[in-house]
């Protein structure tokens, strides 16, 4: 068998194991109307089915800003080949059978775990959380 065929056969069943749904937005810069008003677009880029799952450990990073302790986690996305995605993204999850709770989540692309040979795309996100201090 070669490469490009267990590649095939491995993203058709990768892709199986996505039962997740999410959208992907991508923040464009800040726009200004006549009325004074500023307003960000953030265009869809992607909806489809995705995975999540923890690196390893779960990794929460705790800082303060502003009175404000902001825990921060660290999770994989995965995601099906097509859509090129970039560092700043946001992931809205829009639906999750395996765990309902992760409905409505929004991740920020942290950054991309690029690979040759790869069943999906994977995305180092930020589950960024805040809570007053």
């Amino acid at each position: 068998m070669s490469v490009e065929s267990a590649l095939r056969r491995g993203r058709r069943a990768f892709l199986a194991r996505m039962r997740g749904t999410c959208t992907v937005t991508r923040p464009g810069a800040p726009v200004t109307d006549d009325d004074g008003v500023v307003t960000t677009p953030q265009p869809v880029i992607f909806e489809g089915p995705c995975y999540l799952r923890y690196p390893g450990l779960a990794f929460e990073n705790e800082h303060d800003s502003q009175g404000v302790t902001i825990v921060q986690s660290r999770v994989v996305a995965r995601l099906p080949f097509g859509t090129i995605f970039r560092p700043g993204d946001l992931i809205t999850i829009e639906s999750d059978p395996d765990n309902p709770q992760m409905v409505g989540t929004v991740l920020r692309v942290a950054s991309i775990d690029d690979q040759s040979q790869a069943t999906a795309q994977r995305l180092l996100c930020e589950d960024n959380q805040a809570g007053v201090t």
